[in-house]
């Protein structure tokens, strides 16, 4: 008999849900990862698998979970908070936004390259090398720009061992996407300004593998402080309209 069989099956969806909220804050799952199968949720908690499909679809409707293709359920937030399309939109609506964006960046992710050098793992370290590798291996098609240097920035999120921060950065995935790819298509494209950004990124890893949290910091400062540059040098009367 499943523990708390004799509730409302809705209050045992309810109490379900509440769990892997908690679960979700405390970072045992991170968001883009999968959730363990129905069964397998259901004998961790002990309860039907009725009551754990019920307590996803909920946390589904409510911005926390979606299904994937293929099955299964992915975290997207811990908070359930959609602010993607409309900050999106306003990026690719406007140089000054875009410009804004990526000041605010570099205000975060200065601190989390400081935290990367002082928490990363020599597992992370690794994966980061390999994934600078692969970003800027020249055989490499010009259409993985983008996708290369959000999993780059991402991971180095993961790095920082901030739980909320990894969130944070999770929750401005699609906005953060758009502005790289403005960025790397359609307002720099080219080796010049691909060769700054391999040098940058190539600075930025060597820092937090060397464990110097000042040179990590200062590497991700010079590295956005540049492309807001070549962002504001470029339209210097863009205006936010």
């Amino acid at each position: 008999m499943h523990q708390g069989e004799n509730e409302r099956p809705k209050r045992v969806a309810e109490r379900v849900a509440d769990t892997l909220l908690a679960r979700f804050a405390a970072g045992e799952y991170l968001p883009g990862e999968r959730l363990p199968g129905e069964r397998q949720l259901a004998e961790d908690m002990n309860v039907s698998r009725v009551s754990v499909r019920a307590a996803l679809q909920k946390l589904k409707t409510r911005g926390y979970l979606r299904a994937v293709q293929g099955g299964g359920t992915e975290l997207l937030s811990s908070t359930g908070i959609e602010m993607d399309v409309a900050m999106t939109d306003l990026v690719r609506g406007s140089i000054t936004n875009l410009a804004d964006l990526m000041e605010l960046r570099r205000t975060l992710e200065t601190w989390a390259a400081r935290r990367a050098a002082e928490n990363a793992t020599d597992e992370q370290l690794a994966e980061l090398r390999a994934t600078f590798q692969q970003a800027h291996d020249p055989r490499r098609p010009a259409k993985y720009r983008t996708e290369d240097d959000h999993r780059l920035h991402m991971m180095i999120a993961r790095a920082s061992g901030s739980i909320i921060y990894y969130h944070l950065m999770k929750m401005l995935h699609d906005v953060l996407h758009a502005a790289l790819d403005e960025i790397r298509f359609h307002i720099f494209a080219g080796p010049q300004f691909d060769n700054m950004v391999q040098n940058h990124h190539r600075a930025i890893i060597d820092a937090i593998a060397a464990r110097d949290p000042d040179r990590a910091e200062q590497a991700m400062y010079e590295h956005l402080g540049a492309v807001i540059n070549h962002v504001t040098e470029r339209t210097p009367k863009a205006s936010g309209g």
